[in-house]
């Protein structure tokens, strides 16, 4: 008897992973940490390293400029580099270079040295994200791998959480250079470690492979990563991404500053406090999407459950215009708070949209591309912050970032949200 080939082969053999992929993925975590960890000390000790090397706002952004313009281009070359050269000699190259770059920035003695060292940051920084996936997907079977990205995807938010904390630490303690070199010294311990440790993949049983049907497949095989440039939809997350990622840069890069030289925080209280939005944006993202997922099941579309989300997290951003009429340091916080969770919930429906839009094959350009546009516009936003601040404050950031994600939603209800319902009628007629 022939057997039918789109039957679904039966549960996948289980597979206990080994030690040796335990520790794997414990050294990803811990690079992954320490590099959201490395990009956050600068920005916490903002006040000190201004004060120590005679810089102003202006100079800053263009450290901010220093770091970004090479992420931006690395963000795109780093996932070739990998395909190349592999994950063992990649994430080496890569976490030495940005442990070396964060202990310069604490060796630095002028603001052109502190600058070349913010770009060398930028350089190797990015190349851990497509390890990071490309590890786990040489470590760990099908049947695990949610398990294993579910412990390593959280990592950045948790270096975003402990940095404000442990560099006030180090900096009220020892002193800020130490802050740069401490940890720049462990990670080259562990991008050692990890050199000796990702050498020979653990073996696992083969996948199992879902069959698609013949049309669905014939219509993957229409859809390349350039063709997306030429579909609407695609193009109007382009414009999404160029409105929003500024948002999350500059909060991440200037609001550690502002609470320090606006809010009346010590670098003590920073430390304190600093981790509390980035907790919360991790709660919040967990919620939504169980409750995104308790939806779907329930029979309704999850782009147009997306796009619902979208507008209501939208219509809280407002918030942000008013930080700086507060004199109140918590309620900044708490408002604070709630832009930062709103980026992460939209970084999150970004990818849901992607997968839900667009074929498998064509998600991972997608990511790439739009992750290089929304860098580039953070780029030239962090690049003109200081002069804006310097000519209207902070009331004008604070004021043109907070309709930029209402004005996306709109975007995206008029061009993806039409769109659906256009081809959901055209399918019923």
């Amino acid at each position: 008897m022939t057997q039918n080939p789109s039957t679904n082969p039966g549960p996948a053999p289980a597979w206990k992973m080994p030690l040796k992929v335990w520790l794997v993925l414990g050294l990803l975590m811990s690079l992954i940490v320490l590099n959201y960890f490395d990009r956050q000390t600068l920005s916490i000790l903002k006040p000190i390293v201004k004060s120590e090397l005679a810089f102003d706002d202006t100079a800053y952004s263009l450290l901010t400029f220093a770091f970004m313009l090479p992420y931006i281009v690395m963000y795109v070359v780093s996932g070739q580099l990998v395909e190349r050269f592999g994950t063992r000699i990649c994430m080496a190259v890569f976490a030495i270079g940005w442990s070396i770059a964060n202990i310069l920035s604490g060796m630095s003695h002028s603001f052109t040295q502190l600058a070349a060292s913010r770009a060398l940051l930028g350089v190797a920084e990015p190349g851990v994200f497509p390890i990071m996936q490309r590890a786990v997907l040489n470590w760990v079977p099908v049947q695990r791998r949610a398990l294993a990205l579910s412990i390593v995807t959280p990592a950045g938010n948790i270096g975003a959480i402990v940095a404000p904390m442990l560099v006030a630490v180090m900096a009220t303690g020892i002193g800020w250079r130490a802050a740069f070199i401490i940890p720049g010294l462990i990670g080259v311990v562990i991008a050692i470690m990890w050199w000796f440790t990702d050498t020979k993949h653990a073996p696992s049983p083969q996948p199992v492979q879902e069959t698609a049907s013949a049309e669905s497949a014939a219509q993957e095989e229409k859809i390349s990563a350039r063709s997306l440039l030429k579909d609407k939809r695609f193009l109007s997350i382009v414009v999404v991404r160029m409105l929003t990622d500024p948002v999350w840069y500059f909060y991440l890069f200037w609001i550690p500053g502002y609470l320090q030289e606006r809010a009346g925080l010590s670098l003590s209280q920073l430390g304190l406090v600093g981790g509390i939005p980035y907790i919360a944006a991790i709660v919040s993202c967990i919620a939504l999407g169980r409750y995104t997922d308790r939806l779907t099941t329930r029979g309704h579309d999850p782009i147009h459950v997306q796009l619902k989300l979208f507008a209501f997290t939208a219509a809280l951003m407002p918030l942000g215009a008013f930080i700086t009429m507060i004199s109140s340091a918590t309620v900044a916080l708490i408002i604070i708070t709630i832009v930062i969770s709103v980026c992460q919930i939209w970084f999150v429906g970004f990818n849901v949209l992607l997968a839900g839009l667009f074929p498998v094959k064509v998600n991972a350009s997608a990511v790439g591309m739009l992750g290089a546009v929304g860098a580039t516009t953070s780029l030239i936003l962090n690049l003109a912050a200081g002069y804006i601040l310097i000519q209207f404050d902070y009331v004008a950031l604070f004021a043109g970032l907070a309709i930029l994600h209402p004005i996306s939603a709109v975007i995206l209800m008029v061009v993806i949200g039409r769109t659906r319902a256009k081809r959901a009628a055209e399918a019923i007629q």
